[in-house]
């Protein structure tokens, strides 16, 4: 009997061999199809009437004939298959096992190669929703080839070991299993066996692209992926955005190591940096699942030539620590994708001998069966409505302190993967109140099963005339008692309910909740992400909160800078809440909503602040980022040189202030009770009064502040910790309270047209929670009151007096202050001043310069030109 590829291609030949003959396609038509159940993207394939007819009528038959031939035929690991023989196997796995598998295609390569996915699982027309879906690739550098062959290996494996070993039918009882053997088929169809160091060709696609430097990338700004160029790079991406993998593993070769995200980093440090992921402690226990059950991986010595002295203990390694990878898969699944990938090099030698095949596939067989079951682990369960019990799709499901949340499916569902530990696990969506399971216990194997039933929001039905709407029940408001019709109602504000200390996912769905609830006034955006790779969340605020309306000034909040500094970040997540609730029935916010954009970042360091303690009085535990960088001595500073190197945030606030026209901005601080206005520094380096071109400009902005919160205003504010400080009016220079260079607020002010002051908020720096509602009480009034003050002073457009476009970065100057600002795109331009008579010019290159006199009165501060 024939044993190898001429004896297999001869037993399963009559089946598939009548459509060839016959011009068309009869290993396609052999294929079991079903585009709504496999949710893959990827075409159904072409098929032959009268063959499907004969299907019809024979199924029972031929899938027995079928697997008899592939019995009589076992795998002798003799050789490598090329694209052809790949398709004829693959094909004939899914005619064989039709209870099984599904064999389908996400696209095309450059050449014309179809990139061939089979989907493995029990009765996969009817996956049950708590199955999640796990994935292999391999072969995407077309010249590391143990992959390819050793995912056919296991998909036989599989298939043919289903109700005979126990571990087997298990997996494909409760896993929904993808496999692509080769994403990189043209490369491999150039590569040449027995090139152990990728010198002969077909790493690349047959565009010459890596496919694994071309996804988009999470520290590198670069344009998306071109589907002339690397269309498998953009068939994997579709693929992966239109499913819900859990659990994913990247398969190369090279070396012999699990290497886990991140890929790279934000300094693109070519070797020895760690880029840890929110996930880094999960992506360890995964990848050394992988790795402590592959006889040479798990010694952390692959010896491999070149490389004999290089070590992995536990045989795993952060992708970036090892060497930085711009454009990989493995981060692309897991920022973009909500899957967590890790990739595995299987060999020293990147194309060895097919003699080795037997032992590389010995090597591998229990790791990839081992990491398969590790979709398993963790937390998981249904998210329901508690009144219809019906699941609630696309909840956010978020971890504290694990700044990575994914989302459940249609009915609900969800796989949170997590390693061993105790955890406090967040369910919240739009229209529901959010609900924590706390103390959740996560062991080894089996996940911890968690349901959450949330409660809807309670439905407010408006009066008649305006129409009916949707909100939560203010729990502040009590009923109204009946009235004289002769005395108009008492308006009460709706004051916020959230007083608490929230920790970054607790604030992530804080905002993302607000955000979704009142989309008409309100856009969430990030500026950047921290060294740890938080987003540095901003809330805009305003009746068109998406774009810069021409005269509308811009405005911004930002706290938390220090993040052991933990009033600010909380009264603006206070803020937040209460501009939302009360827009359109208080006049104050209506108006500020409707003439302002107000941006408001809660924490500008949310490193910080996880490692800060509650109850901290004047501490140093969390100020600094994670770098340990003070990041109000890390501007540029214009007496001193900063020698510290800039960090992420710093790097992102001065990005972003270099996007909007803001006008004004605070900065919120702790530790003491006073508004801190420029100049912080002086060219002595002394503690004395510096005094900027705008100091009476700055006083009054000081003053709108303090002379709204009664104990600042006193300017004594805590004698217990500091007995001698006093701040005249609640209000101090900085230079003249204590020399600070390298800070934020005089850099907006001499970089930008912004004016931002500094507010300390309190004595202690991280009150206990009781306290909140306390600081809210004292400091409510006067984050509004000085929100009003960027409508003070001059404003208007600079505009050609022939066409009246708006003209750009125009200078608009005031006589005898030192300080111009410059016009925004279409011309317009605010600028600050204290009541009094003025003399303001307005340039630009290529104009007459124009002067006007300016009267702003005590009743009237504030006048367009």
């Amino acid at each position: 009997m024939k044993t190898g590829k001429e004896g297999f291609q001869e037993r399963v030949g009559w089946l598939l061999g009548a459509g060839r003959k016959s011009g068309g396609d009869g290993v396609t038509a052999a294929v079991q199809c079903d585009r709504d159940r496999m949710a893959i993207p990827g075409r159904c394939l072409p098929c032959c009437a009268a063959l499907l007819a004969f299907i019809a009528l024979f199924g029972a038959v031929l899938p027995a004939h079928v697997k008899k031939a592939m019995e009589e035929s076992p795998e002798t690991y003799s050789h490598y298959y090329d694209h052809k023989e790949l398709s004829e196997r693959l094909h004939s796995l899914a005619q064989a096992y039709p209870e099984l598998c599904r064999l389908s295609s996400l696209g095309m390569s450059v050449e014309g190669r179809e990139l061939w996915v089979m989907r493995v699982t029990a009765d996969p027309d009817a996956v049950p929703p708590e199955r999640p879906q796990f994935k292999y690739v391999g072969n995407m550098h077309g010249d590391e080839t143990v992959s390819r062959q050793v995912l056919v290996y296991l998909l036989r494996y599989l298939l043919e070991n289903y109700g005979r070993e126990p571990r087997v039918t298990a997996l494909l009882n409760a896993t929904d299993i993808y496999i692509v053997p080769s994403l990189n088929p043209d490369g491999f169809q150039r590569a040449q066996e027995g090139d152990c160091q990728g010198e002969k060709g077909g790493r690349e696609n047959a565009r010459q692209l890596d496919l694994n430097r071309n996804f988009p990338d999470q520290f590198t700004n670069q344009q998306p992926p071109d589907p002339q160029q690397v269309p498998e790079v953009v068939a994997m991406m579709r693929w992966i955005q239109e499913n819900r993998f859990v659990l994913s593993g990247n398969l190369h070769g090279g070396s012999v190591v699990a290497s886990y995200p991140y890929d790279d980093s934000s300094s693109h440090m070519e070797t020895g940096f760690y880029s840890k992921s929110s996930d880094d402690k999960v992506f360890q226990y995964l990848a050394k699942a992988y790795a402590s059950n592959h006889p040479i991986m798990k010694t952390g010595h692959p010896r491999c030539k070149g490389e004999e002295e290089e070590f992995f203990p536990d045989g795993i390694t952060n992708g970036a620590h090892w060497y930085d990878v711009q454009g990989g898969m493995q981060d692309y699944n897991y920022v973009w994708g909500n899957c967590l990938e890790v990739t595995f090099e299987l060999s020293c030698c990147k194309y060895p001998p097919a003699s080795e095949l037997a032992q590389e596939w010995e090597n591998n067989r229990e790791s990839l069966l081992k990491f398969m079951e590790m979709v398993h682990v963790g937390a998981k369960g249904f998210v329901r409505d508690s009144v219809t019990q019906k699941g609630i799709e696309n909840v956010t499901i978020s971890v504290s302190e694990i700044n990575h949340n994914i989302t459940t499916g249609k009915l609900g569902n969800f796989q949170r993967l997590l390693a061993p530990g105790t955890y406090n696990i967040t369910a919240s969506v739009t229209g529901y109140l959010p609900q924590t399971i706390t103390q959740v216990e996560v062991k080894e194997g089996a996940a911890t099963v968690l349901d959450f039933q949330l409660n809807p929001t309670v439905s407010v039905v408006a009066d008649d005339s305006l129409g009916t709407t949707s909100a939560p029940l203010p729990t502040a408001e009590h009923p109204a008692s009946a009235k004289p019709e002769n005395i108009p109602p008492v308006h009460r504000p709706i004051q916020p309910q959230d007083y608490r200390h929230h920790h970054y996912s607790d604030m992530e769905i804080f905002l993302r909740r607000y955000n979704s609830e009142y989309a008409s006034i309100t856009h969430l955006y990030s500026i950047g992400q921290s060294v740890e790779s938080r987003e540095l969340y901003a809330m805009a605020i305003s009746d068109n909160p998406l774009v810069h309306e021409p005269g509308e000034p811009e405005f911004k909040y930002i706290g938390n800078m220090h993040g052991n500094e933990v009033v600010g970040r909380e009264l603006l997540l206070n803020l937040i809440e209460y501009l939302c609730k009360n827009y359109g029935t208080d006049p104050e916010v209506t108006q500020l909503v409707n003439t302002t954009r107000i941006h408001i970042m809660p924490s500008m360091n949310p490193d910080g602040y996880e490692k800060a303690q509650e109850g901290d009085r004047d501490g140093v535990v969390g100020r600094n980022n994670s770098n340990n960088y003070d990041l109000n001595r890390n501007f540029p500073d214009q007496f001193f040189q900063i020698t510290d190197p800039p960090q992420l945030e710093t790097l992102a606030v001065m990005s972003w202030l270099k996007t909007y026209p803001f006008v004004l901005s605070a900065n919120l601080h702790g530790g003491s009770l006073v508004v801190n206005y420029p100049y912080d520094d002086d060219e002595k380096g002394l503690s004395m009064y510096s005094k900027s071109p705008d100091d009476a400009v700055f006083q009054q902005l000081a003053l709108s502040y303090s002379k709204e919160n009664t104990k600042m205003f006193t300017g004594s504010p805590c004698k217990e910790i500091y007995p001698n400080e006093n701040f005249p009016q609640g209000i101090t220079n900085g230079a003249n309270w204590y020399n600070v260079p390298g800070g934020m607020q005089d850099w907006n002010y001499l970089n930008t047209n912004c004016f931002e002051v500094t507010i300390e908020l309190g004595c202690v720096k991280y009150p206990v929670a009781s306290e909140l509602p306390t600081y809210w009480e004292s400091n409510h009034r006067s984050l509004l009151e000085f929100i009003q003050q960027v409508h003070k002073g001059i404003k208007g457009f600079v505009l050609d007096a022939t066409d009246r476009r708006g003209i750009f970065n125009a200078t608009v100057s005031v006589a005898d202050i030192n300080h111009p600002v410059t016009s925004d795109k279409a011309g317009d331009y605010w600028r600050l001043l204290v009541p009094g008579t003025y003399k303001v010019t307005a340039s630009a290159r290529g104009y007459l310069s124009l002067h006007l006199p300016v009267l702003l009165s005590l009743t009237s501060w504030s006048s367009n030109l």
